[in-house]
C-alpha cells in the first residue's frame, strides 16, 4: 500500500512553487518595456525653455512627428542632458534660469563637446546680431519665435537630421 506522504503532498508542493515563481516574472518584464522603448531609428531631440507653453507646444509638434522629446527648463539641467541623454538636436532658448542657451553652448565648449555630432538651433525672441553672432560661433542655427511657425522649425530640425520634410 501506498503511504499517504508519496500520494497527496508531494503534487501539492510541486504544483505551489510554479504558481509562486509564475506570479514574480509578470513584474520581471515590465523594466524591460522602457529598454524597448528607447529605438535607435527614433531621434531624440532636447527642448531647453523655460516657458512652459512653449515647450509643450514643440514637444507636441515633435512626438506627432515621431520624435522622442527632453524637456528642461533651465540651462544647467540641458547643459547635463546634453551629456546624459546624447540627443540627436538641441533646441535652446537664450534666456533661462541658471544658465542662458548661450552659456549652455559655452559651458558645452569648455567641456570638450563635439558640437559637429549634435546639431543645435538656438530658438529664441532675441533678435540682437551679437546673440545672434555668439551662436553662430558654436556652429548653432538662430531662429527668432515670432518669425517661424512650429511646422516651419519642425521642418528645419528634420533637415538638420537629414530626414524629410511635412
Amino acid at each position: 500500500m501506498p503511504s499517504p506522504t508519496n500520494n497527496a503532498p508531494a503534487p501539492v508542493a510541486e504544483s505551489a512553487a510554479p504558481a509562486a515563481a509564475a506570479t514574480p516574472a509578470a513584474p520581471a518584464a515590465a523594466p524591460a518595456a522602457p529598454v524597448a522603448a528607447v529605438d535607435p531609428d527614433i531621434k531624440t531631440i532636447l527642448i531647453a525653455e523655460d516657458d512652459p507653453f512653449i515647450s509643450r507646444m514643440y514637444q507636441i509638434k515633435l512626438e506627432s512627428a515621431g520624435f522622442r522629446v527632453v524637456l528642461k527648463n533651465n540651462g544647467r539641467d540641458a547643459f547635463e542632458a546634453v551629456k546624459s541623454e546624447h540627443p540627436n538636436l538641441a533646441v535652446l532658448d537664450i534666456n533661462m534660469p541658471e544658465l542662458s542657451g548661450l552659456e549652455v553652448l559655452s559651458a558645452l565648449q569648455n567641456d570638450g563637446f563635439d558640437f559637429a555630432q549634435m546639431p543645435v538651433i538656438v530658438l529664441t525672441n532675441s533678435s540682437e546680431l551679437s546673440d545672434r553672432n555668439t551662436a553662430h560661433s558654436y556652429g548653432a542655427e538662430y531662429l527668432v519665435k515670432a518669425e517661424l511657425t512650429p511646422r516651419e522649425v519642425l521642418n528645419i530640425i528634420s533637415e538638420k537630421l537629414g530626414l524629410p520634410t511635412t
